[in-house]
């Protein structure tokens, strides 16, 4: 025990492992569920027809980078996952995780323990955000695998890059937002605060991006939405575009190294 309070990062993991194991799960089987109900969609054309009669707000909501192509493998899966669902489903995870790194630890009375250690500030948060990329990314790979197993049994004919490309720009985003979540704890010390303002951010975003193509003074906002270089590529049918993946990467930096400066002028003993 004493060697993990020694090492923030492997001692996050370790305290995740179970409930990683749980989200793994859940991730597979969502992945199962949808692809599963595929084939008989991609045998109904007539389904195409009635979503190209959707109101457009809806239309701007349940698409993925690309147009709304409900029948074709990487429409389908765009619509019915990487719109909505597995976004909301990492961002949650990221979103506790960065709350739990250093707000949760206050609350729990365990950060005097690892501060304790010959542990600076600075690292302490650094391997916190470490860890909480390490367990997205885990994710990350579980939902890719389990995609990856499906569409081939189920030949929705999308290359295991292109699934890699969407998987990977979801993961960025979530651990985009759970490092807001972690400066948010660090320069305040609550969880709830934490994860209330991070999962705020997050909405107003998805919103923003969302309704950027029917509202026009939203369209030059939107430029400045993680949800909109999160889809901007269209990773299910082109891949990743190194501009799009730099800017959610710098505002992940950008929280990190605002969460060591908050957290290095804290007065914890207030």
């Amino acid at each position: 025990m004493r060697v993990m309070l020694r090492n923030p990062f492997l001692k996050t993991l370790r305290d995740t492992r179970r409930a990683l194991v749980w989200w793994a799960l859940g991730l597979i089987g969502m992945a199962a569920m949808m692809i599963a109900v595929y084939p008989t969609v991609r045998d109904n054309p007539d389904l195409n027809r009635m979503v190209e009669d959707y109101p457009e707000v809806l239309k701007a909501f349940i698409a993925f980078g690309g147009d709304l192509d409900y029948v074709s493998g990487a429409g389908y899966l765009g619509s019915e996952l990487f719109s909505f669902m597995v976004p909301l489903l990492l961002m949650i995870a990221a979103i506790g995780a960065g709350a739990r790194a250093i707000a949760g630890e206050e609350e729990r009375r365990t950060l005097d323990l690892l501060l304790a250690n010959p542990i600076s500030r600075r690292r302490l948060v650094v391997e916190k955000l470490g860890a909480l990329a390490a367990e997205i990314s885990f994710l990350g790979v579980v939902l890719w695998l389990s995609l990856l197993v499906g569409v081939e049994a189920v030949g929705m004919h999308i290359s295991a890059g292109h699934l890699a490309a969407a998987t990977t720009s979801a993961a960025l985003l979530a651990v985009a937002y759970g490092a807001i979540a972690l400066l948010v704890g660090a320069a305040t010390g609550r969880r709830g605060v934490a994860i209330g303002v991070a999962g705020s951010a997050g909405v107003a975003a998805y919103l923003v991006s969302s309704l950027a193509a029917l509202v026009d003074f939203l369209e030059p906002v939107s430029r400045t939405s993680p949800f909109y270089h999160y889809v901007a590529s269209d990773p299910l049918r082109e891949g990743l575009a190194p501009e799009h993946v730099t800017f959610l990467l710098a505002l992940a930096l950008v929280a990190a190294v605002l969460s060591v400066l908050a957290f290095e002028r804290r007065d914890l003993a207030a």
